[in-house]
């Protein structure tokens, strides 16, 4: 007798759950089916690496740019390539990449990771002043904002050593990884 109405409560359970953990099921596939095209169209629609380092490597600004934002898409393993790449055309004068150079920096600097440039903690905020000084200089209301939030975590001596080289930004040196 007791087998029979645990039997019962169990069928009675599998009707209600079963209909919601299909739905649930199905919301949850639809969606990941839906960021799987999205992914794969914004693959597609990216140039092939090989063709855009070519056109970066002859000095075309704009695809040296659109490679340092691919290689920072690949991970941090991409890292240096990515670094390089967005300083190249950082030093030409190309804003969006002093802003994105700016924003790694910054980052790296807000969590700690001073692995950038020489290793010191000025070189992780002063590379962020730096290049946000750079695309300030041309213009950008962004670069003033986030040149700001950075000065704020640097003294007075840090802030005017960057701002001295900061004047020379397109004699800045990319390192190849």
């Amino acid at each position: 007798m007791q087998v029979s109405v645990e039997l019962q409560s169990v069928r009675s359970l599998h009707r209600k759950i079963v209909p919601m953990l299909k739905q649930n099921l199905y919301h949850v596939f639809t969606l990941l089916v839906g960021l799987g095209l999205f992914a794969c169209s914004s693959i597609d629609n990216a140039e092939p690496k090989s063709e855009l380092e070519q056109r970066a490597q002859s000095g075309d600004i704009d695809a040296e740019y659109q490679l340092g934002r691919q290689y920072a898409a690949s991970g941090l393993s991409q890292e240096p390539q990515a670094i390089y790449w967005l300083c190249r055309a950082a030093k030409e004068g190309h804003v969006p990449a002093q802003l994105e150079l700016a924003m790694f920096y910054a980052e790296d600097a807000k969590t700690g990771d001073n692995t950038k440039g020489d290793g010191s903690r000025l070189s992780t905020w002063g590379n962020a002043y730096f290049w946000y000084t750079a695309a300030a200089s041309q213009g950008s209301e962004k670069a003033l904002t986030g040149r700001d939030d950075v000065a704020a975590n640097m003294d007075e001596g840090e802030i005017m050593e960057v701002k001295r080289k900061a004047t020379r930004w397109q004699q800045a040196v990319c390192v190849k990884p």
